[in-house]
């Protein structure tokens, strides 16, 4: 498992996937703090609150993790690196968590990329805040912290998704098609009566997070929520793919 995951790591570090994706999304973000700064009539948007741009982008946090994934992982199986891997005796459930752990490696370094630049980018134009350094630090620390946690959901059901499909352009599709759903979902569920069970969606806790992290009940319950998703995806995925045959 060790040697797999250091492995891993290794093509992270040596790829260009990752480091293009990262360039991406700091190019996404400039143009986001342009953009604010150009639109008249918008309030200011103070480089204190830049760790919260991240979630308020999940959508587009998502394609971007789609799009690594798919790469990273799927294409594995379109050029034989995975029946190399699997014919060498590896054990099938090792190899599919070094391959969730590079997932998670790239979400949380996508989303510091986005903190960091809109942090930046936000303090430029409209001022850092009135903040005092140590309530930043306070501040930053949890909510990056509790959304790369709640984002971690995301790794696992794409790279479900990925071990499933083994096709980027499928495994894109797949967490198009998921988010979607997600956006629309809870509008389903109040319209049917049961809004109490967006509770139980991942997404509730990473949209309200910014407005709801004082509320203890409302972080235990997002914990344990992104934890179920997190180990049931991860347990369906290492059943396919221990199950499947690899060509």
């Amino acid at each position: 498992m060790t040697s797999l995951i250091y492995a891993e790591w290794y093509k992270l570090l040596r790829g260009k996937v990752l480091a293009i994706i990262l360039a991406c999304v700091t190019a996404q973000t400039v143009i986001q703090v342009l953009g604010q700064y150009t639109t008249t009539g918008e309030p200011p948007f103070p480089g204190q609150l830049g760790v919260l741009v991240a979630a308020n982008g999940s959508f587009l946090l998502q394609l971007w993790l789609s799009a690594f994934v798919g790469y990273f992982v799927a294409s594995e199986f379109q050029n034989g690196t995975m029946r190399n891997i699997v014919s060498l005796g590896k054990n099938r459930t090792h190899v599919y968590l070094s391959k969730l752990f590079s997932a998670c490696v790239a979400i949380t370094a996508i989303y510091a990329m986005i903190t960091i630049v809109a942090t930046a980018g936000f303090s430029a134009v409209f001022g850092f805040g009135d903040m005092a350094i140590n309530e930043f630090t306070s501040f930053f620390t949890w909510n990056f912290f509790m959304q790369v946690l709640y984002h971690l959901t995301y790794a696992a059901i794409i790279t479900m998704f990925a071990f499933v499909s083994r096709s980027l352009g499928m495994t894109i599709i797949l967490g198009f098609g998921y988010m979607l759903v997600m956006l629309f979902f809870p509008g389903f569920l109040s319209r049917v009566g049961l809004e109490d069970m967006e509770e139980y969606l991942p997404g509730y806790y990473i949209s309200g997070f910014g407005q709801l992290s004082g509320d203890p009940s409302f972080v235990a319950k997002g914990i344990i929520v992104t934890a179920a998703y997190f180990v049931i995806t991860c347990i369906i995925g290492c059943i396919i793919f221990n199950k499947s045959d690899i060509k």
